[in-house]
């Protein structure tokens, strides 16, 4: 059963997901830094992905809405960091914060997000709302055939 799953740890803090081909963070900025963000705060934070090469790459950055829809499965049953229910795979550590920021929306004062415990998207001021995470990705999307 091992071999049908979708995400695969890597072994080296990413994911990989077979059915898009994107690579994802396992843990977001709450996780590893204790902190909620902004959506600058969010960028800034993939960005020293790229910087520090983690994991290898050099091409980390926020999720789009579509990429970050990909992670939201109803089937899935995770916990946030309030012990609440989140559909995120359980590859994913307990734990992260059930809204992470999209890279979508980059002009202007508004920015998207998703909400891992409903699948919708939403829209808030990027620069006042931190109660929010960054969640890093890697890749480009090539759907499995």
């Amino acid at each position: 059963m091992e071999e049908n799953r979708r995400f695969s740890d890597n072994n080296d803090g990413t994911v990989t997901d077979s059915r898009t081909g994107l690579i994802w963070a396992r843990e977001d900025t709450w996780q590893k830094e204790s902190r909620w963000v902004t959506w600058d705060e969010a960028k800034e934070y993939a960005q020293t992905f790229c910087t520090n090469r983690f994991a290898g790459r050099g091409d980390w950055r926020l999720p789009t809405i579509r990429e970050a829809q990909s992670l939201y499965d109803d089937t899935q049953r995770n916990k946030d960091k309030y012990g609440n229910e989140i559909h995120l795979d359980p590859v994913f550590p307990e734990g992260p914060q059930a809204t992470i920021w999209c890279d979508e929306g980059s002009s202007g004062n508004e920015g998207y997000t998703l909400d891992l415990r409903t699948g919708k998207v939403g829209v808030l001021f990027k620069s006042k709302c931190p109660r929010m995470a960054g969640r890093a990705v890697s890749g480009e999307w090539s759907p499995a055939s």
